[in-house]
């Protein structure tokens, strides 16, 4: 082991925070960047009883819909059925009914934390991070100490390449709440993304430990097995 690679691993969190790149990640570690965009990063999500489900799932989200819809049609003042529904769309992949239902559903309750941060998810995937991040600031004017807000916001300031802002997001988040599978997972994220893998593996090794089956859980297993399998092969 090269004195170099010695000296990175005793440094401190801090200290490494302030190695976090400040340019794109290299070509060979992309896969990365992949875990974190196939994972939902939701304030809420709800989940939707499937008593006696049909075996075809676009039936079953066509049933939900229906659902929604009789009871928004009921009661249009009705937010979590209009948030549910923003959030059986963002689910399904249709991000543009989605952000309209969010907007929605914050037409009916300007407050509502899951609809904003949500929104501000939906823009940031749509490559408007700006806007992402004014959408979060409202949540975090109301609550600073907000986690899935800081998470949120942390992930549109890496859309900006703002790593080092990114990382201090993840960091206040995991602060606050140490059992965030959340701002864990993105710790290891902007690690594994600056090639510090060791301090990557160990981050995502908490993410496990916190709760190895939720979706997070089984992402960070994943990157765990394939950063210790560069590491054998004498990664960093």
């Amino acid at each position: 082991m090269s004195v170099g690679v010695l000296s990175l691993q005793v440094m401190s969190l801090n200290r490494k925070s302030r190695m976090i790149r400040t340019k794109p990640c290299r070509a060979g570690a992309t896969w990365i960047l992949a875990l974190v965009a196939c994972f939902v990063v939701a304030a809420s999500t709800p989940v939707f009883a499937q008593s006696g489900a049909s075996s075809n799932p676009t039936e079953d989200a066509s049933a939900t819909e229906t659902d929604l819809r009789a009871r928004l049609a009921q009661n249009p003042k009705d937010v979590e059925a209009s948030f549910e529904l923003a959030m059986l769309f963002y689910n399904a992949g249709r991000r543009s009914d989605a952000e309209d239902q969010f907007e929605a559903t914050l037409a009916l309750d300007p407050k509502h934390d899951g609809a904003r941060i949500n929104l501000g998810v939906v823009k940031n995937e749509s490559g408007r991070s700006r806007e992402a991040i004014a959408e979060f600031d409202m949540v975090l004017a109301e609550d600073p100490d907000h986690v899935n807000a800081l998470c949120n916001r942390g992930r549109a300031l890496y859309a900006l390449r703002q790593y080092s802002d990114a990382f201090d997001h993840y960091q206040r988040a995991a602060e606050i709440d140490p059992q965030s599978q959340l701002a864990a997972y993105l710790i290891g994220v902007s690690f594994a993304d600056a090639g510090i893998y060791r301090e990557a593996v160990a981050e995502w090794k908490k993410v496990v430990r916190i709760d190895p089956e939720s979706e997070i859980g089984l992402a960070a297993k994943d990157g765990v097995e394939v950063l210790e399998s560069l590491l054998r092969g004498g990664g960093n």
